[in-house]
């Protein structure tokens, strides 16, 4: 089996996530791909050791592991 490309896509979509959270923490305004909202970015959650971020209207929540 060849996994070439699938790890090709994870690899490029964990980048992908990586600036853009990278931005976020930099305070630059950060729009979601689908509805074009900007993007939030709340470290201060219910749950502790987990941050998240998303647009306003749901279409992009990332949940990130603190811990």
């Amino acid at each position: 089996m060849d996994f070439s490309a699938l790890t090709k896509r994870s690899s490029a979509s964990f980048n992908q996530h990586k600036n853009l959270l990278k931005k976020l923490a930099k305070g630059q305004a950060v729009k979601c791909e689908v509805c074009q909202g900007i993007l939030t970015l709340d470290l201060k959650t219910q749950q502790p050791a987990k941050g998240v971020a998303k647009c306003p209207n749901g279409c992009t929540e990332i949940v990130l592991d603190l811990a």
